[in-house]
């Protein structure tokens, strides 16, 4: 049996997660003491077991689960930053809807969600009793008592909070009589400004200071506020990082406190696995070990390599299918099973608005391949593996090579969809590790001619609406034929590539093997029964403003006056297309992603043509010569189209006539008008 486990980390504190599937029987204390412990393999502030609660529903995703959180010392409460690191976690794996849930933990249910402005994973803390006065143990005036999940002694430090010895100080609190038999946590802090705190804490369970604690952090939070009143917003910053504290709209004066969240940065350190035997719980720190001693040694003449094309999911990003590299040692004990990736989000506070800014740092990851395969049969996806034709040295060169990369200094990479992802870094990987020796052929690639739109179109040409936003958002550096082995931006292409490549003249890569079958279509699909296909939308608005601009152009030959709520009827076309010009320019002009840049499409969805819209239905002579101006250039580059160096999809074209027509082309600016004639 193979147990997969995880270490992340949620603002400084570190935790061990393990899929509580996995177990018959939980380990007892001494064992999650041995897991936890400093001086071990790689020690932790606790535990945490989960496993699902409510059913799946159809993309694979769980809304509730189960959180069973154990100290470093086997005891079990609720902890903070472990719930935010787990629903982290869970929404990376595609287990848990980003938009949030409920984790069970053993003080209760808390809901979970992803605050978009902070870019954090966030947890609802239970409802919570006033923070109450008690003695200071410092020989200061006051202190607090906060039960958060777990229970807090606060202690204000007006200065010096760095020089303070917390373990022991700290130490003496959690142990005093006052809190005897169970013992509490000590958090000592110190106000910086109306809305910020600085704190370390003496964390019972652990016996020692951690790097930040979340359900102390909003003890402070709520012990200051009832002191103090202010916002109902705190920033608590600890040695591990900052955490974000929001009251909702609590009252100093309640006696009772609902609706408070906790949201700080959650990332992932590490992931392994280990085989288990008879005895396992006896036998813990050595299983938990050996892999890794295992991994540090040297790698025997048994070690293959192998690259994993996986196809594609049903989530956008995954839209495309994946790549992974294989490193299988069976002549290790135990045996040696790891996957390295290139295709990792590099997740941190602001990841959204870098991600908008083309600023997108992916990473080589490294996890065991019983979890990328537990993954994949999960979703239905399949994983068809290339085993590489290497020697026991090259293999070894090749895999020291992946270590280097593997490093934190080195893992992280600058993503470009096109150039540099997770499939094309293999090549890359193979030119650096075996130079001259190494020909990937790509001048026999098998998409010579074909475009990068042409080439990715088959992956999303079953989400049309993705297909349709896709297509106007890319410029024309899309509609370049891809260079010699361009095509491996695709894992699929990678694989074909593969076949081809050479080491020292001889084949390396053998033809794609099925590891795991497919259990849906290779592509991903996504079928709405309520939205109509994006064509079709864009025919409607077409004809919606042909009727329109027909009944004005009537009104207007006849002499009549036009109501100004039939004119903005007619008129909503140039508002959209105004705001779709705007997202455009931003993508040229505010962003490094280069295949966003010089978009025609801007011809149509022209931002200029906001300006265009008046409240009383009477233009100003600018706006007139404007309209005037983007007649004359629609109509151009409709009829130019077949010479534009860029694809514009059927739907861009009906939303262009429609465009064309809400700006009544029929009419000639103020000044070329003929004079009416006099009686």
């Amino acid at each position: 049996m193979r147990i997969t486990f995880w270490k992340w980390e949620g603002a400084g504190n570190d935790f061990i997660l393990f899929d509580r599937r996995d177990w018959e029987e939980l380990p007892d204390a001494p064992a999650i003491q041995s897991m936890c412990a400093r001086t071990g393999a790689f020690g932790a502030d606790g535990v945490i077991f989960f496993r699902p609660v409510s059913t799946a529903d159809a993309s694979g995703r769980a809304a509730e689960w189960e959180m069973d959180y154990l100290n470093a010392d086997g005891s079990r409460s609720f902890c903070g930053n472990g719930s935010r690191a787990l629903f982290a976690f869970l929404v990376g794996r595609g287990w848990m809807p980003a938009t949030g849930g409920t984790l069970h933990a053993c003080d209760g249910e808390h809901s979970v969600r992803w605050h978009e402005q902070l870019d954090q994973p966030g947890v609802q803390m239970r409802s919570i009793d006033r923070p109450g006065h008690v003695p200071s143990q410092m020989g200061d005036s006051m202190a607090h008592f906060v039960d958060t999940g777990s229970p807090h002694h606060i202690e204000w430090v007006a200065s010096g909070l760095d020089m303070l010895d917390v373990a022991d100080v700290g130490r003496r609190i959690r142990n005093s009589g006052v809190y005897a038999p169970a013992g509490t946590n000590v958090d000592f802090v110190e106000i910086s400004d109306d809305e910020t705190l600085r704190m370390r804490t003496f964390e019972r369970g652990v016996e020692a200071e951690t790097k930040a604690c979340g359900t102390g952090a909003t003890a402070a939070a709520l012990a200051d506020f009832v002191e103090r009143g202010g916002k109902g917003q705190r920033r608590i910053e600890m040695s591990g990082g900052t955490l974000h504290v929001d009251l909702g709209e609590s009252n100093r004066e309640d006696a009772e406190f609902n609706g408070v969240w906790l949201f700080g940065a959650a990332s992932e350190m590490l992931n392994g696995t280990w085989s288990q035997a008879k005895g396992f719980v006896c036998m813990l720190l050595l299983a938990w070990m050996l892999p890794m001693i295992s991994f540090a040694g040297s790698w025997t003449d048994e070690v293959q390599v192998s690259v994993l094309t996986g196809s594609p999911g049903p989530d956008l990003y995954s839209a495309w299918g994946h790549t992974a590299i294989r490193v299988l040692d069976m002549g290790q004990t135990p045996p040696v099973d790891w996957t390295y990736s290139y295709g990792t989000f590099e997740f941190g506070e602001g990841f959204y608005l870098r991600f908008l800014r083309g600023e997108l740092n992916y990473r080589l990851s490294k996890s065991p391949y019983a979890s990328l395969q537990r993954e994949y049969a999960h979703f239905g996806r399949a994983i068809l593996e290339q085993p590489l034709d290497l020697s026991p040295d090259d293999a070894r060169a090749l895999v020291a090579y992946l270590e280097w990369n593997y490093l934190p200094e080195n893992r992280v990479y600058a993503y470009r969809f096109f150039e540099d992802n997770c499939s094309f870094r293999v090549i890359h990987v193979m030119q650096e590790v075996f130079g001259e020796r190494w020909d990937a052929h790509c001048e026999d690639d098998a998409a010579e001619g074909v475009t990068y739109r042409e080439a990715h179109r088959p992956y999303v040409h079953g989400d049309p609406w993705i297909e349709a936003g896709i297509d106007l958002i890319l410029g024309p550096r899309a509609d370049r034929d891809m260079p010699p082995c361009g095509s491996s931006f695709l894992p699929d292409g990678l694989m074909h590539q593969l076949t081809l490549a050479t080491l020292d003249g001889q084949p390396v890569a053998a033809q794609p093997q099925e590891l795991l079958p497919p259990q849906r279509t290779w592509f991903r699909t996504v079928r709405s029964h309520l939205l109509p296909r994006p064509s079709v939308a864009a025919g409607w608005v077409l004809l919606w403003t042909l009727i329109w601009a027909v009944r004005r152009m009537i009104q207007e030959r006849k002499g009549q006056n036009i109501q100004r709520w039939e004119r903005r009827l007619g008129k909503w076309p140039l508002v959209l297309a105004g705001t779709l010009g705007v997202l455009l320019l931003l993508m040229w002009g505010a962003t490094d992603h280069r295949d966003t840049w010089s978009n025609w499409n801007l011809v149509w969805a022209s931002p200029l043509l906001i300006l265009l819209v008046t409240r009383n239905g009477n233009p100003a002579p600018w706006q007139e010569v404007l309209r005037a101006g983007l007649v004359l250039t629609i109509a151009v580059f409709l009829l130019v189209l077949p010479f534009v160096p860029q694809f514009v999809s059927l739907t861009n074209v009906l939303l262009a006539w429609a465009v064309w027509l809400s700006l009544d082309p029929w009419r000639l600016p103020r000044g070329l008008r003929p004079k009416p004639q006099e009686r």
